[in-house]
């Protein structure tokens, strides 16, 4: 091909010089807008470079030249050429230019304009001017200021009717497109022979405008969420958004040395960043290891081509043919095989992000294959499309709402992952709560069980403790026998209720009906609770409606439901109060409402009253929180309904619907065609509600040391009395307030207390007492069936001196009892022995040492007033006189008066020794008025007159 071509430039060379020597001069008329000048042009190729003007302008000599208008379409490509014209304007040429006509249509706009072109004018040998342009040429040297794509100088210099010669050099730019010449001459009305972009001008600039609004916007997507996704994809933008510049002629004409590099790297660097970004939209290295591992190398492939070509042209500035410099399209077109196989992969997966990417870069693909055949002078394009800017629409269009897709997906995965997470803390939360339920429900149940055992167990071990030395069998009396029955009944009802409890819950039970006597049946059930009501003094109404002889009705059933309501509802009321049962039919079903004028109930616990395992803290004196909770699970069982309502003060109403018509009980039920005889349901059966026995405050031994017990459960107190009575008074408390107070009026000896108290528990109640004054010095044992060393450590924590688990041994409590009440006595041998100066060394909490360093200074301030009283100390103080004596007993087992008498002696006798005075001196200084009963005083104590001293 180079051959033919070479052969053909010869030829015309030749037939130019056969043609004539001499040139012809053409005359340029003003009054014509447009000459074509190409038909009076010489052109010499200047493959050696040694050509110049004033070679040219020699009108003899045998250089070969090709006339203008018989050159071939594309002249050779790195190769000057020089081209001479002779013209003679018949007017001034104001505004005129004379342009080099580009006349390839199609390639893009970086491809267009000579790199340089020098124009010599010659009026003989006289050098009229010298002008450039072409994009080579920097914009400040280039003749005129039209678009750099318009090769044009200015002809208004040119003499009026005097021949021209014009010296034209042209090489070809640095793209690798040859030079051309194509002159022509034109008027100011007429300055372009061409639009500037003539090939998809405006498409080109809309996909200009729009990468760029589109890069701009996911590049502040990506400064805002600093997600690498935004940044590949803004990446890859901004190369389009340059490459799309570059095609409508922006900035390549600003870098006439580099023009060439910077295109290489802008265009091609879209191929590499977009596998990037696609590895980044896919996710590939996480979801397809393997698959990213071909991705990776595909874009480190083509970024090595790139920059190891664009390295090449900038150090050893090759020879570039139409854009092509080596081997790159061939290189370009492994690149394109790469990505059809990667696209057509991703398009079989799976993940909907690897498909939308994979179709996106299958159609890149299909056109970059188009575009580089194109390239390669392979094939045109149908509807002359520009297959690099179509595609590159495509793209841009279908990722950016790829991107769109993508976030609406990973936002909707946020979400669930929220929801997710929501649920899982909350299903944490729910068995955080479930685990807290079940242990308080554990505790409470223990608290029931412990109770019962210990009035089983206690009664025994006495009874066996009082037959020991008869060696006959072990004997009990009524009461002891009746008290071991009725908690054997109550443990009884504790297992019943939680095996009924696992039953409901297992689908296991079903309802048993009968038909016939539902009212009488409830009367007897109601009536059997009036004893409670006259021994608690509580007022018991009832309303009943007539017999429904065709009710349907569960009898063991019915009798939990109500017992168990009766039984709350009795527990709850005062002595003084009322409960009141009121039974009706209503809309085929039975109609319960019983009411109490009892404590009531706060909001969040009425809410949480049918709960499993729950109880209300501080309020209940007994129960494990499982009554009314079955009570819910049985009245759901017959599809009934229950509510409550309750206000703080003012009682409470609970309400039972229970439907008794077949069509409105569940289908799975039994029915019993015989009614059974009636039974009487006695109340000491349901181990709900029992007797209490009002205890009498006894008359106190003053000999005897008194205990303060604080227990709500009044069989338990009835037996902790009988095993303290016989060493101490005792006194009782049935709550811990009232124990409170009853520790403050009769300053005890030491207190025993239970933990689970309403109004006040154990744990506070020590606190209290233990951070009095008046009270800190008082033992105190706790009683409880919390037996984990959590509690142990939160009771020894309050200041409680002996932590004892139900059930306990009787002996062991006494023991611990009288092992305490003698240790404070030990105190006092110490102490009498420090002459009332520190108490430092006595084991005593620090309360208590300011106790008696206050009463000791209180002495010590006045041991010269003889008429200080028991009286004025305790006011000093600030106890009373009762109050006083309590503590001092039992902290030094001294009164006060004795205290005081003991330190104004102890006093004397150390003035004596230090012969501060005469006995009379130091008898008045020590309060003593009376000098002979001091020294009887002095001699009762110490064994010997004050005078012997």
């Amino acid at each position: 091909m180079a051959e033919r071509f070479s052969f053909l430039l010869t030829a015309l060379c030749v037939l130019s010089v056969f043609n004539g020597l001499g040139q012809e001069v053409y005359d340029l008329d003003p009054a014509y807008p447009v000459h074509d000048l190409d038909k009076y042009l010489r052109v010499y190729e200047d493959r050696m470079e040694n050509l110049s003007p004033d070679i040219l302008l020699q009108d003899k000599n045998d250089l070969e030249f090709m006339e203008g208008d018989k050159l071939p379409r594309f002249l050779e490509t790195n190769v000057p050429y020089w081209g001479k014209l002779r013209i003679r304007a018949l007017d001034s040429l104001k505004g005129w230019t004379l342009h080099l006509e580009d006349k390839m249509i199609g390639p893009p706009v970086w491809t267009k304009s000579n790199g340089r072109v020098d124009v010599y004018a010659y009026s003989g040998r006289t050098l009229l001017f010298h002008q450039k342009t072409g994009v080579g040429v920097p914009a400040s040297e280039r003749a005129t200021d039209y678009s750099w794509m318009l090769n044009s100088i200015r002809l208004e210099d040119l003499p009026a009717d005097e021949p021209v010669t014009l010296i034209i050099r042209a090489e070809g730019n640095d793209f690798g497109y040859p030079a051309y010449f194509n002159l022509n001459a034109r008027s100011p009305d007429q300055p372009y022979y061409h639009q500037i972009n003539q090939f998809h001008h405006g498409f080109n600039t809309f996909m200009f405008g729009v990468t760029f609004i589109i890069f701009l916007f996911f590049l502040l997507q990506y400064l805002y969420l600093k997600d690498p996704v935004y940044f590949w994809f803004s990446l890859w933008l901004f190369f389009c958004t340059l490459t799309q510049a570059m095609t409508i002629g922006l900035i390549i004409d600003r870098l006439p040395s580099w023009r060439y590099p910077f295109w290489f790297i802008t265009a091609n660097g879209i191929f590499f960043t977009f596998w990037f970004f696609g590895r980044a939209f896919v996710g590939s290295k996480q979801k397809f290891p393997k698959l990213d591992t071909f991705i990776l190398s595909l874009a480190l492939f083509v970024l090595a081509e790139i920059v190891l070509t664009a390295l090449y042209v900038i150090f050893f500035n090759p020879d570039i043919h139409f854009i092509e410099p080596g081997f790159h399209f061939q290189l370009l077109n492994i690149y394109t095989l790469g990505s059809l196989i990667i696209s057509v992969i991703l398009c079989l997966k799976k993940d909907l992000f690897a498909r939308y990417f994979g179709v996106g870069s299958l159609i890149a693909s299909i056109f970059l294959v188009i575009g580089t055949l194109w390239s390669m002078g392979w094939i045109i394009p149908p509807f002359k499309l520009d297959p690099y800017g179509t595609g590159l629409f495509f793209q841009i269009v279908l990722y950016s709402f790829g991107m769109a897709y993508r976030s609406q997906k990973i936002n909707e995965s946020i979400q669930q992952e929220r929801l997710n997470a929501t649920r899982s803390l909350a299903e944490i939360q729910r068995m955080k709560d479930l685990d807290e339920v079940k242990t308080r429900f554990f505790a409470n149940i223990s608290h029931e069980f412990r109770t019962p055992l210990s009035l089983i167990q206690g009664p025994l071990q006495q009874a066996k403790k009082s037959s020991a030395n008869s060696g006959g069998p072990i004997l009990i009396g009524q009461r002891t026998y009746d008290v071991i029955k009725q908690n054997i009944g109550r443990l009884q009802t504790l297992v019943n209720q939680l095996l009924d409890l696992s039953k409901l819950e297992s689908g296991t039970v079903h309802l048993k009906l009968q038909q016939g006597g539902l009212i009488q049946y409830l009367r007897s059930l109601v009536y059997s609770f009036e004893s409670v009501a006259e021994q608690r003094n509580i007022s018991f109404t009832t309303h009943f409606p007539r017999e429904m002889d065709q009710a349907y009705y569960d009898k063991d059933k019915l009798e939990k439901i109500l017992s168990n309501l009766l039984s709350n509802s009795f527990k709850f009321t005062p002595p003084g109060g009322s409960v009141r049962v009121d039974v009706n039919s209503s809309q085929k079903a039975l109609v319960i409402e019983i009411s109490d004028s009892g404590s009531g109930m706060s909001k969040k616990d009425v809410d949480r009253i049918f709960d499993r395992f729950y109880r209300v803290e501080g309020t209940e004196v007994e129960g494990s929180g499982i009554g009314l909770a079955l009570t819910k699970e049985l009245v759901d069982l017959h599809r009934g309904q229950i509510s409550v309502h309750s206000e703080k003060g003012r009682g409470t109403t609970f309400r039972v619907r229970i439907p008794i018509e077949l069509e409105e009980l569940p289908k799975a039920v039994k029915i019993e065609q015989s009614v059974r005889e009636e039974e009487t349901v006695s109340v000491a059966d349901t181990g709900r509600v029992t007797v209490k026995t009002e205890l009498q405050e006894p008359v106190h031994d003053k000999d005897r040391e008194v205990v303060l017990l604080v227990e709500d459960n009044e069989d338990l107190s009835v037996f902790i009395r009988e095993v303290l009575s016989p060493r101490f008074e005792v006194i009782s408390a049935k709550d811990g307030l009232q124990g409170e107070r009853l520790a403050f009026e009769h300053i005890p000896d030491l207190i025993v207390s239970d933990v689970m108290m309403p109004k006040k528990d154990g744990y506070e109640l020590c606190n209290t007492l233990k951070t009095n004054i008046k009270t800190s010095h008082i033992p105190i044992i706790m009683l409880t069936a919390k037996a984990g060393q959590a509690n142990k450590l939160a009771g020894l924590t309050q200041g409680a001196d002996a932590y004892l688990t139900k059930p306990f041994d009787p002996d062991e409590l006494l023991l611990r009892a009288e092992n305490l009440i003698q240790s404070r006595k030990k105190i006092w041998e110490h102490f009498k022995t420090l002459e009332f100066v520190e108490l430092a060394d006595l084991k005593i909490n620090a309360v208590d040492d300011q106790f008696l360093q206050k009463v000791i200074q209180v002495i010590k301030d006045n041991l010269d007033n003889e008429s200080l009283s028991v009286e004025d100390i305790a006011s000093e103080v600030g106890f009373s006189r009762a109050q006083l004596h309590r503590k001092l007993k039992a902290l030094t087992n001294k009164s006060a008066g004795q205290l005081l008498g003991e330190m104004r002696l102890n006093k004397a006798k150390v003035m004596l020794q230090n012969k501060a005075g005469s006995v009379s001196e130091v008898a008045y200084s020590v309060g003593y008025s009376n000098l002979s009963y001091f020294t009887k005083s002095f001699k009762q104590k110490f064994g010997v007159l004050p005078s012997k001293i």
